[in-house]
């Protein structure tokens, strides 16, 4: 009797555990999706990257965190169909942009200076 129930309690155990590993991995945003806020490290500095959607709204931001790139920041969203809203370019500092649809947005797009490559958020 006591081999079962610790056979019950090991199963419930194993069960909990994979259980854990699936909702983290589901949690857990790709590289490359909305919301998925971070800073990133370009050859032009550091920026702090998010981006976001709420009900309607679907945003972009793109903030210098550090770096001596004094050109100016730009930010875009993109969509799953691969159109994107016309940049949004900021000062040195920010860039923000925002556009209204009931489609929630695929990405963030965000510019360092002018010639850093895009990141998505």
């Amino acid at each position: 009797m006591g081999r079962i129930l610790a056979g019950k309690r090991l199963s419930k155990v194993a069960a909990t555990g994979v259980l854990a590993i699936l909702l983290s991995t589901l949690a857990a945003p790709s590289a490359e999706a909305l919301g998925n806020n971070r800073a990133v490290n370009r050859s032009c500095g550091t920026n702090y990257v998010s981006s976001g959607f709420t009900g309607s709204y679907n945003w972009a931001q793109t903030r210098k965190q550090s770096g001596d790139c004094s050109g100016r920041l730009s930010s875009a969203i993109e969509y799953g169909t691969g159109w994107w809203t016309p940049r949004a370019y900021g000062s040195s500092e920010n860039a923000y942009t925002s556009h209204t649809s009931t489609t929630r947005a695929a990405n963030g797009l965000h510019w360092g200076c002018d010639s850093c490559n895009v990141t998505r958020s």
